[in-house]
């Protein structure tokens, strides 16, 4: 509030804030009218009770500008009253009310004068005089200490320097001299100010009791508070873990006195840590027990040495005799090395390590590693019987994406099974080891019925050898599971190819055949022809479902395990991790067998090993590589040349005549340069000599190498070629084809123009000039044109003839003189150009036409007078007489 004193009160002034006492920004005007406050502020004037648009607005009010009172005039202040933030007390609108300094800046006062605050009509100017003046006699300001909505009240207290302060007395589980964070110990969420509406309490962190302060993390991992400084050796966002070096006793509450207990570990065996829940000590190398106060299987002492023996390969209990005592298939000193033909030590394996399959064909192998690695599908999958007679194809769920078959499709089939897509099928050796992963679920009749589950084998795999083998006949009391199937041979056997259904009355022993051995195991694994997973679970199941089929290879192998696949030394013709695919030019042979062991063998093809495979029954080829062709492949193909009967896949090699680029390889074909067949052997002095058989005109030389007379080039260079020399049929330089000895009378580089004094065709002939010796300047004519230059008079190809106007001489050597021709008795100024005659008019005759024709006389410009007319007939000279 301003009160004035013994004056009116200011009729213009600003009200302004600082926060520092440097820079003032306004809180309000105030103008006597409307045109004042555009005047000087440049905003229009408002009157009464304005209604605020935003909560910063800044206006020009004339409520408070009135001469009237004279004296004690008032002018109240609502910095906070109608303005849109002032009930939720918006960031806002509370910055725009906060303050340290407040400034009051009069600006004009009442006045008599023609102006827009005159007040002439109230006062005369000697009585205004005596009230020009600014008093004031009150300034109040009520303000508030911003306790950012968590105080109701403050209290006085004195600070380090003596000064009596504000402060805040916080509420919300708030801190601070403005309540403008929260305590230590509820920082669970971000600090926000209170509203009229909005308390916004602060909230505790979940600290179990073992922390006084914590921290808001707004990490998206996090998103709340977290603790510090936990006690009770605890650790942890919420201090609900323990310490390294202590663990919390099973069934011990989080907020328990005493959560964290100390680790009881032998000192020497552990590293001093334990399971944060058990207790159990994490053991240093060689140390086993819960306390690391025992030996591992291979170690012995007080600091557990390890023994020379390797535990994988040794006899159980035997890791520290001496000497070691080895399983079956383990050998040297330490047990560590499997037998010859044998590989994969591990510690399970009571032989110690495997035999090695290699197709029957190599006994040396050795472990295989790889990294696991998966295969799953739903796609292309079909429903069949274990027949695979019959077929049907499941529909897929738009939900789940799984694979789901009505059991009423195929009514008469007791034992359904999922037929897989040959993406599961072919070579599968590197799974061997591994497993098939399979998660299924079935629907059965709802109500109380007497079905049951049902047993069969988990899943069917059958091999191009025609061996059918299974793996378990579990029976499941749930309606759904993950079944693992490992892909070892533990646990297969055979299936009787008498079984075409597995019914409920059907004993396992009926459909269980003989154990799979684990050579009939990789003989099927080598080239599986049929996955079939199990589909019939209950004898009232009206629904089987496939949700996943994850097929494995390799494994995740531990520190000092080998891998289970193996990788063979194979024999000639044989290739694959166990020799199980025939090399190139190999074939393959399967030999009857009962027992499923053999795969096929694989012999040479007689295609001089240049074809990838043949019909051994008629001996033919398949497609010949290698650039060859024949009925055994034993010749090389147009292009190319050498002994396609060495068995090799550089036998035959690309003609380079001269040159392997195109643009240098002038001939289509070649062959060795000696040869002789004799009893189908080709007799050979060297592979490498061979000649182009086909060398284009211009090209001699057994590679087509240099060119032939008549022609240049240098069939070496890349882009060169033989040319036919341009010489008029004489020779040329054989590399740069300039032309040696030019005929017909030409010359120059391909003799391409004729010589001087000569003219013509280069190609055809050149003829002499022969240009008249009076009439040219010189003997060198146009090479082209044949045309002599003439003299002054002269004209003609030869210059053999006078210009017109001009004859030639009649007397004395050749020579042009002019006509002459009378210009009275003479048609033009031109004559004969041969015996220089002028051509006369009627009646007129002469060389020069100067005299008249018998009978006639008087030649004047008409001609002669006479008694006949006669017409001329120029070209023949005729005359025609006609009577006058």
């Amino acid at each position: 509030m301003l009160k004035a004193a013994i004056s009116p009160r200011p009729a213009s002034w600003i009200l302004e804030r600082s926060m520092d006492n440097i820079t003032y920004e306004p809180w309000q005007y105030f103008g006597i009218s409307d045109v004042d406050c555009r005047r000087r502020y440049g905003i229009p004037g408002q009157t009464g009770k304005y209604v605020f648009q935003f909560d910063t607005e800044v206006i020009c009010t004339t409520q408070f500008s009135k001469p009237m009172p004279l004296e004690n005039g008032e002018v109240h202040i609502s910095l906070l009253k109608n303005r849109p933030g002032a009930t939720d007390q918006s960031e806002e609108l509370m910055q725009f009310i906060t303050a340290r300094f407040i400034r009051i800046r009069f600006q004009g006062m009442h006045s008599t004068a023609n102006s827009d605050n005159s007040v002439g009509w109230l006062l005369d100017a000697d009585s205004l005089k005596k009230r020009s003046f600014y008093s004031v006699k009150l300034v109040r300001v009520s303000g508030r200490l911003n306790c950012n909505g968590h105080a109701s009240k403050t209290i006085e207290l004195e600070n380090a320097d003596g000064e009596i302060m504000q402060q805040c007395v916080c509420l919300h589980n708030t801190c601070g001299q403005y309540c403008d964070h929260c305590c230590p110990l509820y920082n669970d969420q971000p600090f926000r100010q209170g509203t009229l509406r909005e308390e916004n309490i602060c909230k505790q962190c979940e600290c179990n009791g073992f922390a006084n302060t914590c921290f808001f993390d707004n990490s998206s991992s996090v998103m709340g508070g977290v603790c510090q400084n936990c006690t009770h050796f605890t650790t942890g966002e919420h201090c609900e873990k323990c310490m390294s070096g202590y663990y919390r006793p099973p069934n011990t509450m989080l907020d328990s006195s005493e959560p964290c207990v100390k680790c009881e570990c032998n000192s020497t065996g552990s590293t001093g840590e334990c399971d944060p829940e058990s207790g159990v000590c994490v053991c240093r190398e060689g140390f086993s027990g819960l306390r690391c106060d025992e030996c591992l299987p291979g170690f012995k002492g007080s600091d557990c040495v390890g023994c020379t023996c390797d535990s994988r390969g040794t006899v159980p209990g035997g890791e520290c005799d001496d000497p070691c005592e080895c399983k079956l298939y383990v050998e040297d000193e330490t047990c560590s090395t499997c037998a010859p033909g044998y590989f994969g030590l591990r510690a399970e394996n009571p032989d110690g390590c495997l035999k090695c399959f290699c197709s029957g064909v190599a006994v040396t192998c050795r472990s295989y590693e790889m990294e696991m690695t998966s295969f799953e599908t739903l796609d292309a999958w079909k429903v069949t019987d274990i027949t695979k007679t019959i077929v049907a194809y499941p529909t897929r769920d738009n939900d789940t994406g799984n694979l789901v078959f009505g059991m009423y499709e195929m009514p008469d089939v007791e034992a359904v099974y999922w037929l897989a897509p040959k993406s599961y099928a072919g070579n599968r050796l590197e799974s061997y080891g591994s497993s098939l992963v399979v998660q299924a679920s079935w629907v059965v009749i709802r109500g109380d019925t007497s079905g049951k589950p049902t047993s069969g084998p988990n899943i069917i795999l059958i091999g191009k050898n025609g061996a059918k083998i299974a793996y378990a006949d579990e029976e499941f009391q749930e309606y759904g599971a993950t079944i693992r199937i490992p892909l070892t041979e533990k646990g297969w056997y055979h299936v009787p190819k008498t079984v075409k259904d597995i019914v409920t009355r059907l004993r396992r022993t009926e459909y269980r055949g003989d154990p799979v051995t684990r050579m009939q195991f990789m003989s099927v694994l080598s080239d599986v022809e049929t996955v079939m997973i199990r589909g019939t679970y209950h004898t009232d199941q009206v629904e089987s479902i496939l949700e996943r089929a994850t097929l494995y290879a390799g494994s995740e192998i531990e520190e000092h395990e080998w891998s289970l696949v193996e990788e063979c030394q194979c024999p000639p013709g044989y290739s694959g991790l166990s020799c199980e695919t025939c090399t190139f030019g190999y074939v393959r042979i399967y030999e009857n067998s009962t027992t499923h062991e053999l795969i096929g063998k694989c012999i040479p093809c007689g295609c001089n090993g240049h074809s990838a495979s043949c019909d051994l029954e008629s001996g033919q080829c398949g497609e010949c590589t290698h650039n060859t062709f024949g009925e055994t492949c034993e010749r090389c193909k147009m292009g190319y040349y050498g002994n396609a009967m060495h068995g090799t896949s550089s036998d035959c090699k690309r003609c380079a005549c001269p040159r392997l680029e195109e643009s240098n390889n002038f001939s289509p074909s070649c062959q060795l340069k000696r040869l002789s067949l004799d009893t189908n052997q080709y007799e050979l002095d060297s592979d490498e000599d061979y000649v182009c058989t086909q060398c284009p005109d211009g090209y001699i030389g057994d590679h087509c190498e240099q060119c032939d007379d008549g022609y240049y080039g240098d069939p070496m260079v890349i882009g060169s070629q033989c040319l036919p020399c341009s010489c008029s049929g004489g020779p040329c330089d054989p590399v740069t084809g300039e032309c040696i000895t030019c005929l017909g009378n030409t010359e120059g580089w391909r003799c391409e123009r004729c010589q001087m004094g000569f003219w013509g065709d280069p190609t055809a002939v050149c003829e002499p000039c022969n240009c008249n010796l009076v009439g040219s300047s010189s003997n060198v004519c146009n090479p082209e044109t044949g045309q002599c230059p003439c003299r002054e008079r002269f004209t003609g190809q030869k210059c053999n003839e006078c210009e017109r106007g001009f004859a030639k001489s009649s007397v004395g050597k050749f020579e042009c003189v002019p006509c002459e021709c009378n210009v009275n008795g003479s048609v033009d100024s031109w004559c004969d150009p041969g015996d220089g005659q002028c051509v006369c008019k009627v009646g007129v005759v002469g060389l020069k036409c100067d005299e008249c024709q018998e009978e006639f006389y008087g030649l004047t410009a008409a001609g002669c007078e006479g008694k006949y007319i006669y017409a001329c007939d120029y070209v023949f000279h005729n005359f025609l007489q006609f009577e006058s």
